[in-house]
């Protein structure tokens, strides 16, 4: 049975641990879990707690989140206008890859140009 990401995140925090003992087992997974953010990579469960967290945010505050996860539901949210997307379109070039198709995604959807 092959790994979820979950476990591929385990595996690679303890791999980490072992080169950097003086970081807490949290601290490590954390940056492993940023690590697979930033690459795309989330486990099944992870979209149920961005939506709960995306849910429990104003939409200006989901915009700014640190989870990925929760800014691709607040630029793919309607609520999201022209305006506001003009305004975040100068901090897109800093998120991931993936993150940005999605603005674009929604730029298009919207029949505006980038």
């Amino acid at each position: 049975m092959p790994f979820s990401i979950e476990d591929e995140r385990y595996v690679e925090t303890h791999k980490r641990k072992k080169d950097k003992p003086d970081l807490s087992f949290q601290e490590t997974y954390e940056k492993v879990y940023d690590d697979f953010a930033e690459k795309g990579l989330f486990d099944p469960g992870d979209f149920g707690f961005a939506l709960d967290e995306f849910l429990a945010l104003n939409i200006q505050e989901a915009l700014d989140s640190k989870n990925y996860l929760v800014r691709m539901l607040a630029i793919m949210d309607r609520r999201i206008g022209k305006r506001t997307l003009e305004k975040i379109k100068p901090t897109i070039s800093d998120l991931p890859e993936w993150l940005q198709y999605f603005y674009h995604l929604r730029l298009e959807s919207d029949n505006k140009t980038v």
